[in-house]
């Protein structure tokens, strides 16, 4: 069935104006225009939808049954195009972030944040995701953007673009009666009798951050506590007093009472990384972009 918007349009103009000239002088256009779009039309619903009575155009059944939901339609057509425009000029749509594991919230809320004031009708998506299936999304556009914390970019393919958000220091968390929360600050082999609450190495999936390798490099092997999927559950793993955890500076705004923060003596910063396909970048990227700031693209 080929129903047109002209055709509709046609229709709903001789429907309302019950005359074909008064329709065509609204439309702009030829009577003979009218009549032939409104010919289409009746041939394409195989119904007639007007009948005319000397000078006078009257609707069928068919006609008037139809001219409410021709109206519906011709306005959702509207509002179709519309919605098309001011997405094209970044007043709307969708941004979808993939967001691994690890990520500190602080970074994520003040993006999204800013995000939302500058371009409050672009509608925001969070879907939490491992890296491996972050870096597999991106090309399909699944997600348009992804965000994920390590030391160093990951490995990618080569549309795959990674700038930095963001870096900060690394803390220890642990509970607040703990004898090494009086400390000033700690190195790491400070911790090596400790047992750790840690982000799962199933949940990093390869990502570049885990406290197993630090503390191989370090000289002993991390003891775990509790393997969980979420900061959240692992500040509150921390608070049981029964483990520690090694977290980015920013984390603390979230920690439960019971949870304080020593900063930890390690030179390398965690880095927060934006991941985006290139060769797609829709306008809710290109916004996350410019809030980012000055970037330098990573290398491979």
């Amino acid at each position: 069935m080929d129903i047109s918007m002209k055709g509709l349009r046609c229709f709903v103009a001789v429907a309302e104006e019950r005359h074909f000239s008064r329709a065509a002088e609204r439309l702009g256009i030829a009577q003979p225009a009218v009549t032939q779009q409104l010919q289409r039309l009746e041939t394409a619903l195989d119904m007639k939808l007007v009948h005319r009575d000397g000078r006078r155009v009257l609707l069928t059944e068919a006609g008037s049954a139809f001219l409410p939901h021709a109206r519906d339609a011709l306005e959702s057509g509207q509002m179709a195009i519309q919605a098309g425009k001011a997405a094209n000029r970044g007043e709307a749509g969708m941004l979808t972030i993939g967001l691994t594991p690890a990520v500190p919230p602080a970074h994520l809320a003040d993006l999204l944040r800013r995000f939302a004031t500058d371009r409050p009708h672009i509608r925001l998506q969070i879907r939490e995701t491992w890296l491996e299936d972050a870096l597999a999304q991106l090309p399909q556009g699944t997600i348009h953007l992804a965000l994920m914390s390590g030391f160093a970019p990951p490995s990618r393919p080569a549309q795959i673009e990674a700038i930095q958000l963001a870096e900060e220091a690394l803390a220890v968390a642990l509970h607040r009666d703990h004898p090494l929360a009086r400390r000033p600050a700690l190195d790491l082999a400070d911790l090596a009798n400790e047992r750790f609450s840690v982000i799962a190495r199933d949940a990093l999936h390869g990502q570049p951050f885990g406290i197993h390798g630090l503390c191989q490099r370090t000289g002993f092997q991390a003891r775990r506590f509790a393997e969980v999927h979420d900061v959240t559950m692992q500040l509150a793993m921390i608070a049981t007093g029964l483990s520690v955890g090694v977290l980015p500076r920013s984390v603390s705004r979230y920690a439960p009472t019971e949870v304080t923060f020593v900063p930890l003596a390690y030179e390398e910063p965690l880095r927060t990384l934006l991941l985006y396909d290139r060769r797609h970048v829709p306008v809710g990227v290109r916004e996350i972009l410019r809030l980012a700031g000055p970037t330098t693209p990573l290398p491979s």
